[in-house]
């Protein structure tokens, strides 16, 4: 299994409830360049490059799997009213190779008000790219 899949399989394991990626891509490769700056644009994402780590629930061993230039943590926010009990948390999201930005389908992946598809939808208007399905079908957000 390449580190791409390693990586999409252990991170927000408590989001993901569906078995599929979702690709931020174009015709031509979107160069690294081109990414970061789409990335440095966008509200509610950073670039996030730095090491990930998750707990293997069957041994509970930590795992740690490298970053990679280009990747992407999302601003999770939660509850709070007029700012008082509000939660917020970053979590790498979407992941940059190949010229092209990954990321996993959730329950809610298609709802407009899911932090991780505002952030994809923005990077692929930005970059003038599309969401596809690995079996390629293109999503319309």
């Amino acid at each position: 299994m390449d580190a791409q899949k390693t990586r999409a399989r252990l991170l927000g394991v408590r989001r993901i409830k569906m078995g599929y990626a979702l690709h931020i891509e174009r015709d031509e490769p979107i160069s690294i360049e081109e990414w970061e700056l789409a990335v440095l644009s966008i509200e509610g994402i950073k670039l996030d490059s730095e090491p990930t780590q998750a707990i293997n629930p069957s041994t509970g061993q930590c795992i740690s799997i490298s970053g990679n230039p280009g990747d992407i943590a999302v601003l999770f926010e939660s509850g709070g009213f007029l700012d008082f009990g509000k939660n917020s948390s970053w979590e790498k999201c979407i992941y940059f190779s190949q010229g092209k930005g990954t990321f996993n389908a959730t329950e809610d992946i298609e709802n407009s008000n899911n932090p991780v598809h505002r952030a994809a939808a923005s990077l692929a208007k930005k970059l003038s790219a599309k969401i596809v399905v690995d079996e390629g079908e293109i999503y319309s957000w």
